[in-house]
């Protein structure tokens, strides 16, 4: 990807479905050029539109990190099988700690357990689980951006995308149909709304209403991906915090800003803080943590890890480069469907 690229890929983190029209007068381009250069880029893996529920839609689910030991031989299968699960949001084989690092989201607490006990547990080669319920998402992997545009390439954008609800919206439970529509929007967001209406067996104008509401409530995110690797901030490394309570709300706040910092959630368990963060390389984790340090000094760092490869991220397996390779959409409501 070049810079023309790069500024696309920023140009749809912005307005993910804008038309190439809009995306084209905004990075100074002809829609045809840009329609082009986004097939072959999206073709390659390298950057891709997807739709997933939001954080404020997740919110009103159970959400989960679960970490995962394994004998040697049976990692791999393992993190494929987990990937492919679609309660999965992330799956990551991590060095330190432990084997796999999972981001989970299910419809309560009781089906949890469920994937817990019943599918996690009962997988061959796995050795031990260790599960910490997020109590809050503070900052979600879709509010990452890339710093290739201009400010006035970014706000001629925003206008064109989808006006973002009222602080504090909380969107309403999502019917079947509406089901159907984000997972049939999962491996393309682009989708145009005359195909989403032939792969879901609803009418166009059926489906134009239901999406228009979708994201108006701020149940639906559409996202930019880029592989990992390209975008100069190739490392990943979790850290397991505990910020007492008083102030928990002031240091989340303040690492929150925080540019490395991708998602910050609050957790149940002696670690209430996890962040996972984008570096520009292993050794910058070190800086990170003294930065930190400095900034929040009641803010204990209890562990921490670099991330070997990303096995699957919001809904898609990557290869070890992070590029696209097999969609995997995540769908809280797996059981409750298959029941």
């Amino acid at each position: 990807m070049d810079e023309t690229d790069l500024a696309i890929a920023n140009a749809l983190q912005i307005a993910p479905r804008a038309p190439w029209a809009t995306v084209g007068e905004a990075l100074g381009l002809s829609a045809v050029t840009v329609a082009r250069r986004w097939h072959r880029v999206s073709s390659s893996g390298l950057a891709w539109v997807t739709a997933t529920g939001s954080p404020e839609l997740w919110r009103l689910l159970c959400n989960a990190f679960v970490d995962v030991d394994c004998r040697p031989a049976e990692r791999e299968a393992v993190a494929l099988t987990l990937a492919r699960d679609p309660r999965t949001k992330s799956v990551m084989e991590v060095a330190g700690g432990r084997d796999l690092h999972l981001n989970v989201v299910t419809l309560d607490l009781p089906a949890l357990s469920r994937f817990v006990l019943d599918r996690v547990s009962s997988l061959p080669g796995v050795t031990r689980v260790n599960t910490q319920v997020t109590t809050r998402i503070q900052v979600a992997g879709s509010d990452w951006r890339l710093d290739a545009l201009s400010r006035d390439q970014r706000r001629l954008l925003r206008a064109a995308s989808t006006r973002t609800p009222p602080a504090g919206t909380v969107p309403e439970p999502l019917s079947g149909p509406d089901r159907r529509l984000l997972l049939t929007l999962a491996p393309d967001g682009r989708l145009p709304v005359t195909e989403l209406a032939e792969r879901t067996g609803a009418s166009h104008s059926a489906t134009r209403r239901r999406l228009s509401r979708l994201a108006r409530s701020g149940a639906v995110s559409f996202r930019c991906e880029v592989a990992q690797h390209i975008t100069g901030w190739p490392v990943t490394a979790l850290l397991w915090g505990r910020a007492p309570l008083a102030e928990r709300r002031r240091i989340c706040d303040r690492l929150a800003r925080l540019p490395e910092v991708r998602l910050l959630v609050i957790c149940t368990g002696e670690s209430n803080v996890i962040l996972s963060t984008w570096l520009h390389s292993a050794d910058s984790a070190l800086e990170l943590e003294e930065r930190i340090a400095a900034e929040c000094p009641d803010f204990e760092v209890l562990d921490h890890a670099v991330v070997l490869r990303t096995v699957k991220r919001q809904g898609w397996l990557l290869d070890e480069l992070g590029r696209r390779l097999e969609s995997a959409p995540i769908d809280p409501w797996f059981e409750e469907r298959a029941e």
